[in-house]
């Protein structure tokens, strides 16, 4: 075996064990925790906590990420320059949240910053993959699936950091509820909007699950029936990353590589 095709095989090998890590992660931890990553959350609930509905959102995440895995550690495959490109990132990111979901159940209440920098370390590893997608020139499955997890992931990954700092701040000392509560909130959720915007509008491939992952968490914290305040913010930042999308669709050729992958 070559030098080259040692590297590839490391490199498919690390994605695949992560892919399986994270999966693995949520129970592992709930079972060396004694209690689960909800309870932990409900514990340090913020305003812009989502409704518990929204992190089924993991679910096609981890199913799309398993089966890019599988895919890209194909003898015929491991070579592409895609996986090459976008590899080692996602393994980081899928390995972060592996460990995150170990610590968050042990010390999410206690030394909350930990599982905060992580989540942070997550949404570095997946934006690095993002960027590196947007200049490569493949098109279907070779792409497809990378750009559908990685889209998916950082779209959800980037409202969860600001969640996970909302909640850091409440197991921290900070109000969980009253006016300043609900400004950091707004705020907060206009991070999210401005970032998102940000993204979606020099997207070139993936924006529509990036989008969707946003969004569906925004409306999440909508539903969640916090202050009327935060309810306008969160469907307010909804509206924005949607109708940028819509724009970038319309104005558009190749409308279905800059919406799927």
């Amino acid at each position: 075996m070559t030098d080259g095709r040692r590297a590839d095989a490391v490199r498919a090998g690390a994605v695949l064990a992560a892919a399986v890590a994270q999966i693995a992660g949520s129970p592992l931890g709930t079972a060396l925790a004694g209690r689960s990553v909800g309870e932990v959350s409900d514990a340090t609930r913020a305003l812009i906590t989502p409704a518990g509905y929204a992190f089924s959102i993991w679910g096609p995440i981890f199913a799309g990420a398993l089966a890019w895995a599988v895919y890209q550690a194909l003898p015929a495959q491991r070579g592409r320059a895609v996986h090459r490109r976008t590899g080692w990132p996602l393994a980081a990111a899928f390995a972060g949240n592996a460990v995150w979901e170990l610590v968050f159940p042990l010390v999410g209440d206690r030394v909350p910053v930990l599982p905060a920098v992580l989540l942070f370390a997550i949404v570095a590893a997946a934006a690095t993959a993002w960027a590196r997608l947007q200049a490569m020139p493949l098109t279907g499955l070779p792409r497809l699936l990378p750009a559908a997890v990685t889209g998916l992931l950082l779209g959800w990954v980037t409202l969860a950091s600001a969640v996970q700092v909302a909640s850091a701040g409440v197991a921290l000392g900070a109000p969980a509820q009253g006016a300043a509560a609900q400004v950091w909130a707004v705020v907060a959720l206009a991070a999210v909007a401005t970032l998102g915007t940000a993204l979606v509008r020099v997207a070139q491939v993936a924006a529509g699950p990036f989008a969707l992952a946003v969004v569906w968490g925004l409306l999440a914290v909508a539903v969640d029936g916090g202050p009327g305040v935060v309810t306008a913010a969160a469907v307010a930042a909804a509206v924005v990353v949607t109708g940028t999308l819509a724009v970038r669709v319309a104005g558009r050729r190749g409308r279905g590589a800059l919406l799927v992958g």
